[in-house]
């Protein structure tokens, strides 16, 4: 089955027709229909996920580098931490983790060339 050209596709003609009528003409029923197809990708683009830097290192030829994404610590799991007594770690908690190891690591590959 062939694609419908882009520009004849549903989606395409209902986003130019909301355009044309409804931000540049009178139609409200339009205005509607164009606020919640622009608004809704626009919350997206505003209030999506934002990315954290936890570690930049340069790396020379030769080596590598692993990266590994932390869990984020479900409701459950917060809540049998909070009964212990224990608080839920926190990024810098986690960072600290994360260079102790890679730094652990280090020394075990130093270790190992002598």
């Amino acid at each position: 089955m062939a694609l419908v050209p882009r520009m004849l596709r549903p989606a395409i003609l209902i986003r130019r027709k909301a355009l044309a009528s409804g931000v540049f003409g009178d139609s409200l029923m339009w205005k509607a229909i164009a606020v919640v197809l622009f608004g809704r990708s626009l919350i997206k683009k505003v209030a999506g996920k934002n990315v954290e830097v936890i570690h930049v290192t340069a790396l020379s030829p030769g080596r590598f580098m692993t990266i590994e994404t932390i869990k984020p610590t479900s409701r459950r799991a917060r809540r049998k931490l909070a009964k212990k007594g224990t608080p839920a770690p926190t990024v810098k908690e986690y960072r600290a983790t994360s260079r102790a190891e890679a730094a652990a690591i280090r020394e075990h590959r130093r270790s190992q060339k002598r």
